[in-house]
């Protein structure tokens, strides 16, 4: 995710974090052992680190101090739900565009641990009115951005639980300061859910550690695009609406989700090996954004020879009315801002942007962080895939980039940062330089490789920068405890880049 400052400074910034001590696991994947195969060249059926045990989530994360709610991250500690790990959305929405009043029904296939008589999901100004679990109506209450629910019965260890609510969907400043939810443009909408934002339209397990499947059904009014995730499996005139129907069978966190609508144009074309790519932009736009389109895949290759094959199964841009600056790494069709492409060529900033959240498709959307504490493994290595682009172009070396970086870097962990910090400098750039630094320290080949295994291994999960740093000495053969300790979570790390390997 990068946002051009002033507006939003703590998006655009491009650092590195990582969570905790090497000791704090914290939240962990929920299904580790159930990664989605890899169809375009990720090993099937592989599974991560030893660290992370498959289908337990802790209660708490240590320091988080948290409640009950939640699922113990310790930056939030009220999202997600303890014992909660939802399989896949059936999300049906109808939006009306004059009124701006969202009408909701989802159905969440969720496996429960445990002997849970009440449960909760995340929903945050939602009016509720009905709530079901296996078919039979359940009791339910929300208090503050939580539905609780409690089934008619003792529910098994897979339910199916749907919720029928409505809202007039609108943006709030996060934790982080930064605004998120449904956002209302002049000619339709868009979603930007990180880090909290899905709440405010749909009941969820709104936190990374839970991925999962969808599908959207989105009704829309007659003439108007609605654009989601994944592929789309059917469009439809009923009763004056177009009803529109997209899939996504790549597990997913919530704050990933895309939604779109409005006066779109659905391109489509063909990427490396075959891969499908699937674009969306504003039908006025079209012709603008042509050139944008067109670069698509030209960056996986050149990204594929160093990050290894694309993780997922397509790929494509969206650029939507929204404000200056937006780019977000919707999963598998990022989410840019028409006010940044208008000129309609490739100059050094549009090159960023592109490179940025194309790069988020291996770290961040195939592999996820467990917690937001591990953002890091999210920015930073968007970061460096855009200082290597840019490098590809012409655009400065990937050495001056982060001698730069290194030199303009702040006080302060890249491995903890608060949650006013979540999205600053040291999450960014000063993140990449603790990747120039590994990399300078271990060599290209074992750099690389590395980068190329966590996305094979981790591939449809959400992992802790403890299972990265596992990793690197695993793939180096070096003890790199010094170097994560000296360059990652030091408040202030050496103010020269090591000697190359």
């Amino acid at each position: 995710m990068r946002h051009r400052p002033p507006l939003l400074l703590p998006l655009f910034v491009a650092a590195a974090l990582v969570a905790g001590c090497a000791a704090d696991t914290g939240v962990q994947s929920k299904r580790a052992d159930t990664a989605a195969p890899a169809t375009n060249g990720s090993a099937p059926g592989t599974t991560g680190p030893a660290s992370t045990v498959p289908g337990s989530v802790p209660a708490t994360e240590p320091g988080s101090g948290s409640t009950g709610d939640g699922v113990g991250d310790s930056l939030f500690p009220a999202l997600g739900n303890p014992g909660v790990d939802v399989q896949h959305y059936d999300v049906h929405v109808t939006y009306d565009a004059v009124t701006d009043q969202l009408q909701g029904d989802v159905t969440l296939s969720v496996h429960l641990s445990g002997d849970r008589p009440t449960f909760s999901l995340d929903a945050a100004g939602l009016t509720v009115t009905a709530v079901t679990v296996d078919g039979k109506p359940a009791k339910f209450s929300t208090d503050a951005a939580k539905l609780r629910i409690t089934p008619a019965s003792a529910p098994g260890s897979s339910v199916e639980v749907e919720v029928v609510y409505h809202v007039k969907p609108t943006t709030a400043p996060s934790a982080v300061g930064i605004p998120d939810g449904w956002f209302n443009t002049p000619g339709g909408s868009y979603v930007l859910d990180e880090p909290d934002g899905a709440r405010s339209w749909l009941p969820c397990n709104d936190h990374p550690s839970d991925k999962a499947t969808y599908t959207f059904t989105i009704t829309v009014g007659s003439g108007v695009t609605a654009v989601a995730n994944g592929v789309q499996r059917d469009h439809r005139t009923e009763n004056g609406h177009e009803v529109w129907v997209w899939q996504e069978d790549r597990p997913m966190a919530t704050y990933l989700i895309q939604v779109l609508t409005g006066a779109y144009d659905i391109v489509e074309g063909t990427g490396p090996h075959g891969l499908p790519l699937v674009s969306a932009v504003l039908t006025a736009d079209h012709a603008t954004m042509q050139p944008f389109i067109d670069v698509t895949g030209e960056q996986i290759a050149f990204f594929e020879k160093y990050f290894g094959t694309f993780p997922l199964d397509r790929y494509g841009i969206a650029i939507t009315d929204s404000f200056s600056g937006l780019a977000m790494e919707t999963q598998e069709r990022s989410l840019f801002s028409r006010d940044d492409f208008s000129g309609g060529r490739l100059d050094p900033s549009t090159q960023l942007f592109l490179s940025h959240e194309l790069t988020h498709q291996w770290f961040g959307d195939a592999v996820t962080p467990a917690r937001w504490r591990d953002i890091w493994l999210n920015e930073s290595f968007a970061t460096y895939g855009q200082w290597m682009w840019g490098e590809h172009v012409g655009n400065g070396s990937v050495a001056d980039s982060a001698a730069a970086a290194l030199a303009s870097r702040p006080p302060g962990s890249s491995a903890d940062p608060t949650v006013d910090q979540l999205f600053s400098y040291n999450s960014y750039d000063g993140g990449a330089v603790v990747l120039q630094a590994l990399r300078l320290t271990i060599g290209d080949a074992s750099f690389f490789q590395l980068l190329q295994q966590w996305v094979i291994r981790n591939n449809g999960t959400s992992r802790t920068t403890d299972d990265f740093v596992k990793l690197a000495s695993q793939i180096s053969g070096k003890d790199l405890t010094k170097f994560f300790a000296t360059w990652l979570f030091a408040d202030q790390p050496p103010s020269s880049f090591p000697a190359a390997a």
